[in-house]
C-alpha cells in the first residue's frame, strides 16, 4: 500500500473546491440547522478540520488540543484549512510515503499503532465521507453542490 503526493493533493483540492463553492452561497447556509450527521455545514467542516489537524499532529508525534469553538464565518474556515493543508503538504514533501509506525492514544485512552500511510489514507477517506455529507446537506437546503470525486480532480489537473 502506497500513497502519493497526488493522493494528498486530491484531498486538499476536493476540500478547497467545496469550501470555495460554499462561499458563493447565501451566508445563512453555513450555519443553517439541519437533520443530518452533523447539525450544520459549519459543524461538518469544523469536524473535518479538527480530524485532519488531530491526525496530522499524530503523524508528527505531537499532542493536539481539541477545540470546540468552530468557525464563525466561511472565510475563517477557508483560512484555517489553507494553513493546515500547507503544513501537511510541506510535511509530506519532507517525509513522503513511509511505513514509519506511529504510536498514539485515542480519545478513549486506548493505545494504537498505525503506519504513516494508513493514517494518510484515513485522513483522505474521512474527508471524502464528510464532503459527501455536505453535498447531501446542500441538496436538503435546496442548493446544488460541486463535484469533488477523484475523477473530476484528475480531469481538472489534466491527467485524463
Amino acid at each position: 500500500m502506497t500513497i502519493t503526493k497526488s493522493d494528498i493533493h486530491y484531498h486538499v483540492w476536493a476540500t478547497n473546491k467545496l469550501v470555495s463553492y460554499i462561499q458563493t452561497l447565501p451566508e445563512t447556509i453555513f450555519h443553517q440547522k439541519l437533520q443530518s450527521v452533523f447539525p450544520s455545514i459549519e459543524r461538518t467542516l469544523f469536524h473535518m478540520y479538527e480530524v485532519d489537524a488531530l491526525w496530522f499532529s499524530r503523524l508528527q508525534e505531537l499532542s493536539y488540543p481539541i477545540e470546540v469553538e468552530g468557525f464563525q464565518e466561511i472565510v475563517e474556515c477557508e483560512s484555517r484549512f489553507n494553513e493546515l493543508q500547507k503544513d501537511m503538504m510541506s510535511w509530506y514533501e519532507l517525509n513522503g510515503d513511509s511505513s514509519q509506525e506511529i504510536a498514539y492514544v485515542n480519545s478513549l485512552g486506548d493505545a494504537f499503532t498505525h503506519t504513516t500511510t494508513e493514517i494518510l489514507y484515513h485522513i483522505i477517506n474521512h474527508g471524502t465521507y464528510h464532503r459527501g455529507n455536505i453535498t447531501a446537506m446542500l441538496w436538503q437546503l435546496g442548493e446544488k453542490s460541486v463535484p469533488t470525486d477523484y475523477i473530476y480532480y484528475l480531469r481538472e489537473i489534466g491527467i485524463r
